[in-house]
């Protein structure tokens, strides 16, 4: 397919903490993919010290560092750094190891322009590939390899995480990331209700699954403590039980 250019359009911004050898290969093979489109990348990463190396980021890549010498990578206040630094309206907020064919990406751009605050640019369903299949795409790029072989995905409800693009000034005024969910967490789920709560609309591309390189799950892919996961969920059901004025008072304090 012909490429169009986005540049002026979208700005992706990749948060990051290394905590692992794939992870390093999957942004490598993200931002390979990525850059193809022409488009504005900034990648932050947070901690103790650089790991990523500037071999793998082309000129047209901004990267940020910030010392960082928590335990738990902070996601949601660095999405929040890297939306206001973005120079675009449109911003695609995308994890280190998720991948999607081009065609969902133009089509969730679209649907932000026709009047969305989130867009999914994929139809809900979610791939985690095995770790052979994962080092097969991290040396060639192939979707539609992917699809031929037709892999298993979540199914039920739609998943809501992996790769978003929003609206950034609507976006802002529904409060961007919430900051109260400090570490991994349900802040995917409450992030959609909250917009959706608040009267905005959010959805998915009419087709195309978002797949998932596979890395070891860390620290920062689980909950720190059960007092922390306690403590998560019981912000996120507050959240999703309020009514529209409610909300909105809670996020202007």
């Amino acid at each position: 397919m012909q490429l169009q250019n986005i540049k002026s359009e979208l700005t992706f911004v990749i948060p990051v903490r290394i905590d692992c050898k794939e992870r390093i290969e999957n942004l490598r093979t993200i931002l390979h993919y990525l850059e193809r489109l022409r488009c504005n990348i900034i990648v932050l990463e947070a901690d103790s010290s650089p790991s990523i190396e500037r071999e793998i980021l082309s000129e047209n890549i901004k990267y940020i560092f910030i010392k960082d010498s928590s335990d738990v990578f902070f996601r949601t206040h660095y999405i929040n750094d890297l939306i206001r630094r973005a120079n675009t309206n449109i911003i695609a907020v995308w994890d280190t190891d998720v991948l999607v064919d081009y065609t969902q990406i133009y089509e969730a751009l679209q649907q932000i322009k026709e009047g969305y605050t989130i867009a999914y640019p994929y139809n809900g369903e979610f791939v985690l590939l095995a770790e052979q299949i994962s080092d097969k795409i991290r040396e060639k790029v192939d979707l539609e390899y992917l699809r031929c072989m037709k892999l298993k995905s979540f199914m039920g409800r739609k998943m809501c995480g992996g790769a978003y693009l929003v609206n950034r000034q609507q976006y802002l005024l529904c409060g961007g990331e919430n900051e109260h969910f400090i570490s991994w967490g349900p802040e995917d789920t409450e992030r959609m209700h909250r917009v959706q709560i608040l009267g905005y609309k959010v959805t998915w591309t009419k087709q195309g699954q978002l797949y998932h390189l596979y890395h070891p799950r860390g620290e920062n892919s689980k909950y720190p403590s059960e007092e922390n996961a306690n403590r998560l969920r019981k912000e996120f059901i507050k959240v999703c039980c309020m009514d529209k004025e409610t909300l909105i008072k809670y996020i202007q304090e």
